[in-house]
């Protein structure tokens, strides 16, 4: 069996009391993966760009790890050329807009946001709030083109703000939307930790769930299933990404898995109690 390390650069983020889940399940699912199969994980702490090139080079120059799972790219990101130039394999948790060689996990960030769309105007939300991550990660910018151009069409009213990933922007957004003279009818928060400070955020204002207004988060979480009422949430499976990851980069290791580019299933909403058809419109 051939063994080897899988290298996983963290956000700081992840390690703190009120961070998203999100990472965390990630690399829970990446861990399992390569026990099983023989490898180890090394995982570092990383704040900024500049931080991560500086541990991609260390890993590289110090023969750390044999392969690296790289994700929330950025535009003209310098992350992919600088592994290629120096021979180190890496996996991609990225997007199917994403086109290449690379071996990679990929999602269609702009078909899940039509399909969300979509499924919020059936159920008579014509006024919808889009609380999206930072506006330099690729991810955010093509859900945000999503959301622009679905509301576009269906002359609908842009009702957006770009939040950091942190509770407190969810709450700042979630305040400066509902404050309009014709607030959006639901909430969606594009992570879990947006999404639980715009739920605190909504309590505070002394308004309902989902009587006031309904939320919606783009990840699940522990935090999202205790909430009251529980958060809706597309079925994005955390754990699972982290398990194909993982498996891709095993392949890697073994030499079968170079050019595999594998495509998550689409996820659907589950309502749970946060979400329900708005009173008036």
């Amino acid at each position: 069996m051939v063994t080897g390390r899988i290298g996983v650069p963290a956000p700081r983020s992840m390690w703190s009391a009120g961070s998203e889940q999100f990472h965390t399940l990630v690399l829970r699912g990446i861990e399992e993966t390569a026990i099983a199969e023989g490898h180890s994980v090394l995982s570092e702490v990383v704040d900024t760009l500049e931080t991560e090139l500086e541990v991609l080079r260390a890993w590289e120059q110090k023969l750390l790890v044999d392969v690296v799972i790289l994700k929330d790219l950025q535009l003209d990101d310098p992350r992919p050329s600088l592994l290629r130039e120096g021979g180190l394999p890496f996996v991609l948790a990225g997007d199917v807009r994403q086109t290449g060689t690379d071996a990679a996990v990929l999602t269609d960030n702009a078909g899940v946001m039509r399909h969300l769309l979509t499924d919020l105007l059936t159920l008579g939300h014509s006024r919808i709030g889009h609380i999206g991550g930072p506006g330099h990660l690729l991810h955010s910018q093509w859900r945000r083109e999503a959301y622009a151009q679905f509301v576009g069409s269906h002359e609908l009213p842009s009702l957006r703000y770009e939040g950091d990933y942190s509770a407190a922007s969810g709450a700042q957004a979630a305040r400066w939307l509902l404050a309009l003279n014709s607030p959006p009818t639901v909430l969606v928060f594009d992570n879990d930790a947006m999404a639980i400070g715009g739920a605190d955020l909504v309590r505070e204002l002394g308004m309902k769930v989902p009587r006031d207004v309904s939320l919606v988060s783009w990840d699940d979480s522990l935090a999202c299933r205790t909430y009251d009422p529980p958060l809706a949430v597309l079925g994005h499976r955390a754990h699972q990404l982290g398990i194909t990851l993982g498996s891709v980069a095993s392949d890697l290791l073994a030499g079968t898995g170079a050019g595999a580019r594998v495509v998550e299933v689409m996820p659907v909403v589950s309502p749970r109690e946060s979400l329900a058809a708005p009173l008036s419109v």
